[in-house]
This record gives C-alpha cells, structure tokens and sequence, in this order.
C-alpha cells in the first residue's frame, strides 16, 4: 500500500513537473516579438567593417566605408538579414544610414567617433510635427546614424560605444553660430521591431536616441550626455 502511494505520489509530481515546462515553451514560441527582435538573433550572413576599408586609428573618416558596408548588406535583407560588426579600434564617421534587417554590432573596445566636421553631417528637412528646425528655422542636421521606414534593426553589441563628440556642437550652439539644428546621436523615423542594447552612447551633439513615429522600440543601455 505504501509502494502503490509513493508511486502515485511520483506521477503527481512528475506531470507538474511536465505541465510546467510545456507551458513555458508554449509561452516562449508564442512570443513573436522576441523571435523577431531578440538581441541574440543569428544573421546568416555578416561582414567586418575592415572589408570595406575602414581604418580604426580615430583619425581616418570611414563614412564611406560605413556606407558601402550597408550597402552591399542591403542584398541580403531578404535572405534573412545581416550583421556589420565593428571590431576594436576608434572609427571616425559622419552620419550613415541603416538598412532593415540588420544588426549592427559593436566589440567591447570598438568606438564609433562622429565627426567634428559640421560638413560630415548633411542636412535634412525638418520633422513634419515641428515644420521648421527644432533650434532654428529650416533643416537640420541629419543624426549620427540614421533610418527611416525601417523594420527588425538591432544596434547591439559587447558594451562597446558611440562617441558623438558633441562638445564642438555644444560650443556652435552656446555662441550662436550654427546655421541649422544640431544633429541626434540615433535617430529611427517611421519604423518598427528595433532593439538598441549593451552599449554606451556618450556627447551626444543634441538629443541621444530619437526615435520618432516608430512602433516596438526596445532599448537597454548606458547613456551619458
């Protein structure tokens, strides 16, 4: 009689047990976002930023070498998507655009710098919601990195940094010589399914992440002005 309790008592336990794992699986698979946007997403294809040229001494503008990395991984957006990884090393630029389905990845000591040139910021039109520049009548300057009509975009990494350099920006302001509005260190306009995490944004020129009529936005990471 005993036995016959203990065994009874062991199938009790054991179907809890297995109720309470499936239930947790079921509730993992039926979670969309996460599959779409997860910070660990495996992009099948992924090219270094050194391929296209880029040099990471802090003195050599990569803005082009940005530009084409994204351009040619924007061949792979319906193909699963890509990964631009930026290695350790001081990556001058000025602004670039984002492509959907993408993963930009920083290394631990891998630094986007923005540039201290004004001319490697272009300007763009103002927000519609505003209709003139947010500082100044007409356009702005364009952020530091950049997208619009956007979806599933993850700027991540190993605690790397973006380094806007912002305090020349700070100075063209407070002495009331800039001709337009200073520039965001991210700005994301009309997207969706974004994950901006494990990273440090830092002197930032203006604002430091903008996002603006986008939808699902996740963001977990060190910002310092």
């Amino acid at each position: 009689m005993v036995n016959f309790v203990c065994i009874c008592f062991q199938l009790v336990y054991l179907l809890l047990v297995l109720a309470f794992f499936s239930h947790i699986t079921w509730a993992v698979k039926g979670n969309s976002l996460c599959k779409q946007t997860g910070m660990g997403e495996i992009r099948p294809h992924s090219v270094t930023i050194t391929e296209f040229g880029a040099v990471g001494d802090g003195v050599t503008l990569n803005t082009k070498a940005f530009q084409n990395a994204i351009f040619y991984l924007n061949s792979f957006a319906d193909k699963g998507g890509a990964k631009l990884f930026v290695p350790a090393g001081r990556w001058l630029t000025g602004s670039f655009d984002l492509i959907s389905h993408l993963t930009l990845w920083l290394d631990k000591d891998a630094v986007i710098l923005g540039s201290m040139n004004s001319d490697d910021w272009p300007v763009v039109d103002p927000l519609p919601s505003y209709g003139r520049g947010r500082e100044l009548p007409g356009g702005r300057h364009r952020s530091l990195i950049y997208g619009r009509n956007l979806t599933d975009v993850i700027i991540t990494g190993d605690n790397g940094t973006i380094d806007g350099q912002g305090s020349v920006w700070w100075h063209w302001f407070r002495s009331k010589t800039l001709n337009y509005t200073r520039p965001h260190l991210v700005e994301l306009m009309n997207s969706t399914g974004v994950v901006i995490s494990n990273l440090t944004f830092l002197n930032s020129p203006f604002w430091t992440i903008h996002p603006v009529y986008c939808r699902t936005i996740k963001s977990k990471s060190t910002l310092f002005f």
